[in-house]
């Protein structure tokens, strides 16, 4: 969560009126992640976060996320939910971009990996999937393998990525070539990421940030969490693999995995390491967002994700 729209203190608390806020004591930029703009907001409501979505986007999709974000709360499902203005409606527009006030998440950041915390992200994705298997939504951008490749492919790529090129390359001509079409599809999370999801008491107790959700197989949100809970943890392999059977595990308490999407599991792995490789590249050494309080992020750091294959 990025800070792209730079707003006064005054400004925010003048649109928190339209909230019925009477008063705001606290007003912070959230620089974590990459990708909108959040504030974070304490006042005589509680506590709130006031995202400004970046990415020009239908409004129209956008609004249908929202709707979904209230189904899955109404449905016993621990998300945020976008609360309404005076005028009744969840969102409005600020400088022709589409804003929200939503709910807080109690809790802390998920920090450690340990077997209790992997029970609990699979029993409440497999939630989450269930819930969502008939919905759609679309993406102008998205977070994809080949959405980011074909922006950054216009560039030098082989200048920015110097002796990664080679390497890289060989993964994504490989992972251009794999077909998920036969996989069960639905609504994906798309971010799963262990700072998207907080937790009080030894459970989870809300996931955040469904900006980059998207209609797609199943099979990649999985693949999210083993790549970015598990394998770029630096455990040995055995609790690598401990940690996944108990994911997968718990997933499967929810919906069950079907044989075709196990077979494709490795390619699906190699494919989200990419897409977030080619995001960072992207973000950092493409886009020029020089003048935005955003935390770098390299995309190095992610090479070792595809070294299992």
């Amino acid at each position: 969560m990025a800070v792209y729209t730079k707003l006064s203190d005054d400004y925010i608390k003048n649109i928190l009126k339209n909230y019925s806020f009477k008063k705001v004591d606290r007003i912070e930029e959230i620089s974590e992640g990459i990708l909108n703009t959040n504030y974070f907001i304490e006042g005589d409501k509680g506590k709130f976060i006031f995202r400004i979505l970046e990415g020009e986007r239908d409004y129209t999709e956008e609004a249908k996320e929202l709707e979904f974000l209230e189904y899955l709360n109404s449905n016993g499902f621990p998300c945020p939910t976008a609360i309404k203005n005076v005028s009744g409606e969840n969102y409005e527009f600020i400088d022709g971009k589409m804003a929200s006030v939503f709910t807080f998440i109690e809790g802390e950041k998920v920090k450690s990996i340990n077997e209790n915390n992997m029970k609990e992200i699979g029993r409440k994705l497999g939630k989450m999937h269930t819930l969502l298997k008939d919905r759609d939504i679309t993406r102008n951008r998205k977070i994809d393998m080949q959405y980011f490749y074909d922006i950054i492919s216009k560039s030098d790529l082989k200048g920015i990525l110097k002796d990664d090129y080679d390497f890289i390359i060989k993964y994504y001509e490989r992972a251009s070539k794999v077909d998920y079409s036969n996989l069960p599809f639905g609504i994906i999370h798309n971010d799963i990421f262990p700072d998207n999801v907080f937790m009080q008491g030894g459970e989870i107790s809300g996931i955040i940030d469904f900006n980059d959700c998207l209609r797609g197989p199943l099979i990649l949100d999985l693949a999210i969490v083993i790549s970015f809970w598990i394998r770029n943890r630096g455990f040995s392999d055995e609790v690598e693999n401990q940690l996944t059977k108990v994911f997968l595990n718990a997933y499967e308490t929810e919906r069950k995995i079907t044989k075709e999407e196990m077979e494709l599991m490795d390619e699906a792995l190699i494919r989200i390491a990419l897409t977030f490789i080619f995001l960072r590249v992207n973000k950092f050494h493409v886009e020029d967002n020089s003048s935005v309080n955003m935390e770098f992020k390299n995309y190095k750091d992610l090479l070792p994700l595809l070294r299992y294959f």
